[in-house]
């Protein structure tokens, strides 16, 4: 049977909690948190742009105490409320969010947008998001700030200390490979040999995201048959999981493999090992 996002979604956050029940909560809490990637982590930034990648209207947000979209792609809150709760640490505002300042910067920053993927030509179609390089770019506008804050070497000390969670790979099939028939990146590469083009790159961005040590959160989207998909696709295509479990079934690329980025220390690290065949 395919894989679902919502199996996806809860195979992740049961990861996540595994993780974090291994830390004391009082540590943690004083930790700052920073979250990069797509729109399984976006919690409003989009909102700040003029993209068509976009979760400000109904039905996003009928299961949130507010019963109102707040930006983010779910029915309430997603994976980084999730990992702020189990830390006891107040939600991560996105970045753009003109809360974000003072005391806020303490908490840490939310630097994702939705549409985005590894590869820069994914996504295009939404016109205006925040792609990774641009997130790094912000993140490194925000230590300026957080700098300015509380001095240079507490800043520093902050953001070593931070949790991290990464999430990227997803659009790079669905809205980039599988976009439609006969797609640039479907001429250019055989399915397999795009796989490993992905890791390739994400590796690379995964190297400059290890400056920030010492625990990244790191997964690639599985996709099967979730509304957007069935939707667009079944205007090509006459079937949706076995489509999309495809990528699936190339999982075996990104087995355990020689490179952890991960740091060594007390803190806990559910890092992406990434091997290349």
């Amino acid at each position: 049977m395919a894989e679902t996002p919502s199996a996806f979604f809860s195979a992740v956050v049961v990861t996540i909690l595994a993780v974090l029940g291994g830390c004391s909560a009082p540590s943690e809490a004083a930790r700052a948190f920073f979250v990069f990637g797509d729109s399984l982590v976006d919690n409003g930034n989009n909102n700040y742009l003029a993209t068509t990648a976009r979760a400000d209207a109904p039905p996003y947000g009928i299961d949130s105490p507010s019963h109102r979209p707040s930006g983010r792609f779910s029915n309430g809150r997603n994976i980084p409320d999730i990992i702020s709760e189990q830390l006891g640490a107040e939600t991560t505002l996105p970045y753009l969010s003109p809360e974000l300042r003072g005391e806020k910067l303490l908490v840490g920053a939310n630097f994702a947008s939705a549409g985005i993927g590894i590869l820069n030509d994914t996504g295009i179609q939404f016109v205006n998001i925040i792609r990774i390089n641009r997130q790094l770019q912000y993140f490194e506008e925000y230590q300026k700030k957080l700098s300015a804050l509380i001095g240079a070497s507490q800043a520093e000390m902050r953001v070593n200390q931070a949790l991290v969670l990464i999430t990227l790979g997803g659009n790079d099939f669905v809205n980039n490979y599988y976009l439609i028939p006969y797609s640039f990146r479907s001429r250019q590469f055989a399915l397999p040999d795009y796989v490993r083009y992905l890791i390739s790159e994400y590796y690379k961005i995964l190297q400059v995201e290890h400056s920030l040590k010492p625990s990244i959160l790191s997964s690639m989207l599985v996709h099967g048959c979730c509304s957007p998909e069935r939707d667009w696709n079944s205007r090509f295509y006459s079937f949706c999981s076995s489509l999309f479990s495809v990528p699936n079934s190339c999982r075996g690329y990104m087995s355990s493999g020689p490179v952890e980025l991960s740091s060594p220390g007390p803190a806990r690290s559910a890092a992406s090992r990434l091997s290349l065949p």
